[in-house]
């Protein structure tokens, strides 16, 4: 039997009625819910200490996911930078893992931005495999419940794509459909009866990227993050 593992290289229970803080638990160990996502979850549950790598220093583990911790400053003055905000970047996933979901959605890798003090501005998440028509009926539910969304076109470097924009009182609820075609990306199949792996063929497909930011930090979200997942958050050309 095989199994396909994608691994993106790149230039990381819970009440159904939202993050109730007593139930949540680490997104190594049940699927992080983004539908009702509460901002004052600490960050130390989402990442416990148990998560950290113990071969990299400054990573995590979640399950397959590997995900880079990173201080960004301001670069106002070099040689005087002031640390602004901490991202939480994955570097690798695998297609089988579920790691996150909204509504009925299942996501296979998660993103985090956060304050120097810990506190959550940005989550987001990642279909590593989708399709246009998945995407209609995810957009026609969030339509539903939220009221119809904005629809906008992004840019980054040559490639263009769909933007959905949701406008909540407390959030801002943005999904972006991706074209990749696989170029950055390993692919390894793994024959669990023989014992092998090999190299999996690449095909160009769809990714969905979906971001929950917290309305009061829009202003150093929007404009300011932009590297790994987060360059499909807004428009960059």
């Amino acid at each position: 039997m095989k199994k396909l593992v994608t691994l993106a290289i790149l230039p990381f229970m819970i009440s159904c009625n939202g993050q109730k803080n007593s139930l949540v638990t680490s997104i190594a160990e049940a699927p992080l819910q983004l539908e009702n996502f509460d901002f004052n979850t600490k960050l130390s549950t989402l990442l416990p200490e148990k998560t950290k790598s113990k071969e990299y220093h400054g990573y995590y583990q979640l399950k397959s996911e590997m995900m880079e911790v990173d201080t960004i400053s301001d670069g106002a003055f070099v040689g005087s930078e002031k640390p602004i905000r901490i991202e939480y970047k994955q570097q690798s996933f695998s297609s089988r893992d579920i790691l996150a979901k909204f509504g009925n959605e299942k996501f296979n890798a998660v993103n985090l931005v956060t304050t120097m003090d810990g506190k959550i501005m940005l989550v987001n998440a990642l279909i590593g495999e989708t399709d246009v028509a998945k995407t209609k009926r995810f957009v026609e539910t969030l339509d539903k419940k939220y009221g119809v969304g904005v629809k906008s076109k992004g840019e980054f470097i040559d490639q263009s794509f769909d933007i959905y924009t949701w406008t909540l009182k407390d959030r801002i609820i943005r999904y972006s459909l991706v074209i990749d075609n696989e170029a950055n990306t390993l692919k390894i199949e793994v024959d669990e009866e023989n014992k092998k792996i090999m190299n999996g063929e690449k095909k160009a497909h769809y990714k969905g990227y979906i971001y929950v930011v917290k309305s009061e930090y829009k202003d150093q979200i929007f404009g300011e993050v932009g590297s790994g997942d987060f360059v499909f958050l807004e428009n960059r050309r």
